[in-house]
């Protein structure tokens, strides 16, 4: 027990350089605190509080799942939806800071997955199995140099706790139709054994309006259509730690993923031309895809004496798609009956195998000086073949010129070393990452015509350096530079053609190269609350869906389109307004130039624009005692202009609530989301070639519904356990 005399105190805890904060803890008259020790030994004391929904630590920001009602029901893909600087466009690309180029890992891993692909993995996994969901703007050298963005990583749940315990979790959601959720999770640590694994499964059906609106010279065409969306999924993971000595850690993991989407499309479009008579066509499509992933690891940490720890990883990563996709169309103009519809099919399948080994080494010594280093190798194969083609009541034909067959290989050979240090109110880190990457494509199409990928080989060296000062006890400043790259996404480099409908078409790019970014950023922190960033990026070589007539139609196809700056302002706050009331709020306004050159087969054209954007969060907690929780949350995204594209605000407003029962063992949720039905995407393509309006509204107001159960062992271990490490060896999640 704990005697408080009147004051305002905020307590933090410290580990590895992080900052946890506790809310103020105010009393009015001497205020005693019960139950707050948990373990106490004569080396230590832990103290343990609930951690607010968001974190804002000195370099990155932490969103705790457990802590927000109104995640019941949800999918990784739309927690990130609703994160503080995160915007998911209509293709469900990520972007951090008006940027694209983010790395998503998950468990310190990365998912080497973009696009769609990182979408459907994304979607298979349930809120439930989530702990935590870091995001680091600007991260360290020994992160791979991939991102531009940042890295979003995502650690999974799995227990610290002696004997056998788990969770059992479930939701329902109901929008104008329903999805289902369920999720569990076990552990079992007993001497130097920990066995664990967590699984989750998701079902249901949505209905989506998108329309298109397009000028072409003369020509306007107005589509306007929905997309029926049924689809179901799921995850899992399990895994064993073996402690072989009081020094080694040795472990094994697999994580499963998969999900189906049966998607069913049906658009009617209008053709108008001065002097000709209107044209209708009535496309529809059907879309059965599926995505499947599954990943093994072995892995080992070892502590050389007192200040030196080695671990290895050695991975074998397997993912596949598969589309099958005939499409129907029929054309007519007023007055008139049409032909007989004309079908087209895209058979296509998606192979991609991943082989890596990382090792690393980090030695502490005296002074708070340390060093780490590194080695990684990575081993891509990519296998993609599509048959595509017209035919004829269901019967197809493949096309010579657009059925054909890809392969992509790519080696990356990665080393880093990065030292830290302390000297008085400062800390230094440094730190230089060298990566030399290999990349072999080839295509054939069914007349045996090649396409080669000419081979490329380059070696290039990243540089970061961290600054921070700490002029008293309450300040901190910071600076940090660094230079990142990001590679194409296997898909982006076929050659394929898509054919979406009778206008719109997508096509990949195999001359893609990286593009590189070098970013600067300050930063202040006010008793690790409140900060405010100022940061600078320019990236070279800047990849862009770039949208070209061809004909009636419009082709979508990636291209390295020129270069971009982004200038941005960050700023972040946790208040605890009250002991049960805390709130969390963030704004970044940011400018975004861009001087791109627009190469079509009919012109070419050099682009410059630029424009400001914004994009906002607010998050409040409330603790009212007697086991009830609630949260209210919502964020905003202004305008915002990229190369050729201008985007419409967006914003979400969310309410959640919760009640734990039966001894706390068990939690009742219900939560709504997009309470004002705001969520939408209104986006205009401007052209030398053509002006396109784009409109999508989703299933985006919902109320959800979830039930959690927490069974087994809850004792925590002693605090002479901890303070003999073994923990760090038990606990490392992997």
């Amino acid at each position: 027990m704990i005697t408080m005399k009147k004051s305002i105190a905020l307590l933090t805890l410290a580990w590895i350089g992080s900052f946890i904060v506790i809310p103020a803890l105010k009393a009015q008259t001497p205020t005693q605190v019960q139950d707050t020790l948990v373990a106490r030994s004569t080396s230590e004391v832990t103290v343990t509080s609930t951690k607010p929904f968001v974190q804002q630590l000195v370099d990155r920001t932490i969103l705790n799942l457990s802590a927000r009602p109104s995640s019941a029901g949800q999918n990784a893909l739309e927690l990130l939806r609703s994160a503080p600087g995160v915007v998911v466009d209509p293709q469900e690309n990520l972007r951090m800071g008006g940027k694209n180029g983010v790395n998503v890992m998950v468990d310190n891993r990365p998912t080497d997955l973009g696009g769609q692909d990182l979408a459907q993995f994304l979607k298979s996994i349930e809120a439930d199995n989530i702990q935590t969901i870091e995001i680091i703007t600007n991260p360290a050298a020994r992160y791979d140099a991939a991102g531009n963005a940042g890295i979003i990583n995502i650690r999974l749940k799995k227990s610290l706790t002696h004997g056998f315990n788990g969770n059992l979790s479930g939701s329902l959601t109901q929008s104008t139709h329903a999805r289902a959720s369920g999720a569990a999770s076990f552990n079992l640590r007993q001497g130097k054994w920990n066995v664990f694994g967590n699984g989750g499964a998701n079902a249901g059906f949505q209905v989506t309006t998108a329309n298109n609106d397009r000028q072409m010279g003369r020509e306007t065409l107005t589509q306007r259509g929905t997309e029926d969306d049924r689809f179901h999924g799921g995850n899992f993971r399990t895994g064993v730690d073996v402690q072989v000595s009081p020094k080694t850690t040795v472990g094994l993991l697999w994580n499963h993923n998969e999900r189906v989407t049966q998607m069913r499309n049906n658009n009617l479009a209008e053709q108008s031309l001065p002097g000709q008579s209107d044209r209708f066509t009535r496309t529809l499509s059907q879309a059965d895809f599926s995505t499947q992933r599954n990943n093994v690891n072995a892995n080992l940490k070892t502590k050389w004496g007192k200040n030196s720890e080695l671990s290895a990883d050695l991975d074998y990563t397997r993912f596949g798609s598969q589309l099958y996709n005939p499409i129907e169309t029929q054309q007519w103009t007023k007055g008139g009956v049409g032909p007989q519809p004309k079908e087209w099919l895209n058979d296509a399948g998606v192979q991609i195998g991943l082989k890596s080994i990382k090792i690393d080494f980090v030695q502490n010594r005296a002074n708070g000086f340390s060093w780490e280093a590194g080695w990684k190798s990575v081993f891509a194969q990519t296998e993609s073949n599509i048959l595509a083609g017209p035919g004829a009541n269901k019967t197809f034909v493949p096309d010579t010129g657009r059925s054909n067959q890809f392969n992509l290989n790519e080696s990356i050979q990665a080393a880093y070393i990065s030292a830290k240090g302390k000297w008085g109110k400062f800390q230094i880190q440094g730190g230089l990452r060298a990566e030399y990457s290999r990349i072999l494509g080839r295509s054939i199409d069914l007349k045996q015509a090649g396409l080669n990928k000419p081979d490329t080989a380059y070696l290039n060296v990243f540089p970061s350096f961290f600054l921070q000062y700490n002029p008293a006890q309450h300040h901190q400043f910071g600076l940090s530079l660094s230079r990142r790259i990001d590679r194409p996404n296997y898909q982006d480099q076929n050659p394929f053609v898509y054919v979406l409908d009778a206008f719109n078409l997508e096509q990949g790019n195999p001359y893609l190269v990286p593009q590189f970014t070098q970013s600067l950023e300050l930063s202040y922190t006010y008793k690790y609350t409140q900060t405010i960033k100022i940061s600078y990026a320019q990236t070279t070589g800047f990849i862009e869906q770039m949208t070209y007539r061809s004909g009636e139609q419009t082709i979508q196809t990636p291209q390295n389109a020129g270069t971009r700056k982004v200038l941005s302002i960050g700023l972040s706050s946790f208040l605890p307004l009250l002991p049960w009331w805390e709130l969390y709020t963030s704004a970044e306004p940011f400018y975004q130039s861009f001087d791109i050159q627009f190469q079509s087969s009919a012109l070419s054209q050099n682009i410059q624009n630029g424009s400001w954007g914004f994009n906002g969060y607010m998050s409040h907690t409330l603790n009212l005692g007697k086991g009830w929780k609630a949260d209210l949350s919502g964020w905003f995204n202004y305008q915002n202009a990229t190369t050729l594209y201008v985007s419409q605000p967006l914003g979400s407003l969310n309410l959640g609530a919760s009640k734990k029962i039966w001894k706390d063992k068990a939690t009742v949720k219900l939560s709504i989301s997009d309470l004002f039905n705001t969520q939408r995407w209104q986006q205009r393509a401007t052209t030398p070639e053509l002006v396109q309006d784009t409109y999508r509204k989703w299933e985006s107001r919902n109320i959800s519904i979830g039930f959690s159960y927490r069974f087994g062992n809850r004792k925590i271990k002693d605090a002479r356990e901890r303070s003999s490490g073994q923990d760090s060896e038990l606990g490392r999640i992997k």
